[in-house]
């Protein structure tokens, strides 16, 4: 099937008609014209305007310029077409896609992330002191029964010693320790001991008294 501009070119030499003289005839510049018989439309400024050139082209040369311009739509190509001075913004959804290269990649970089989280925690717990909590007694308690039940939490891979004693942990950290008491004012040193012998102290001071205080009657005779 021949072209629009090979119809157009066919034509015009037909008539024996140089394409300046077509070109001031119909008043479309002459590397316009050599652009469509050359069917080399990214030449042209547009694919509207290079719709009127060869409706005007045909015009002149006497041909049907409705069945050249569909000529020239069944020809034309879309990669072709001049582009636009601001380039249009990609979709970068179309272009994002989703396959097993990138799913290593992003296994790759959990991994590694995960690895720096678990290093952090343990140069944190090598190089810094033990956190170490008293849950019971609170500080500076009076209390009327000669034993009572510390307990608190820490790492799990610590060491607790209550006065000097060790205490077993859970295995959430969690411990507790049950002790007999001196009447009046008992110091108790919690320690909390890392694996690299960083150390944690707490002091909890309990009072222990046998005096129960009891309400003041009244209407004594």
């Amino acid at each position: 099937m021949k072209t629009a501009g090979q119809i157009l070119k066919e034509k015009r030499e037909e008539r024996a008609l140089e394409l300046g003289q077509v070109a001031q005839e119909t008043k479309i510049r002459k590397e316009f014209l050599k652009a469509i018989e050359k069917n080399d439309y990214s030449s042209l400024p547009s694919v509207i305007t290079s719709k009127g050139f060869i409706r005007n082209y045909a015009q002149f040369l006497g041909l049907d310029p409705e069945r050249l311009v569909a000529v020239f739509k069944r020809d034309f190509r879309q990669d072709k077409e001049p582009k636009p001075f601001f380039p249009l913004k990609k979709d970068l959804s179309k272009e994002f896609k989703w396959n097993p290269k990138k799913t290593l990649i992003l296994v790759v970089v959990l991994f590694v992330f995960g690895l720096f989280v678990y290093l952090g925690f343990q140069y944190r717990n090598l190089v810094g002191r033990p956190d170490l909590r008293i849950d019971s007694p609170s500080d500076n308690q009076t209390v009327t029964k000669e034993q009572i039940l510390l307990s608190g939490r820490t790492d799990p891979d610590n060491a607790v010693s209550v006065n000097g004693d060790l205490t077993q942990l859970s295995p959430q950290g969690e411990f507790s320790y049950r002790l007999r008491l001196n009447e009046g004012e008992n110091k108790i040193v919690i320690e909390a001991t890392n694996r690299s012998g960083k150390k944690t102290r707490l002091t909890r001071t309990v009072f222990y008294s046998t005096v129960q205080e009891h309400p003041e009657t009244s209407g004594m005779n």
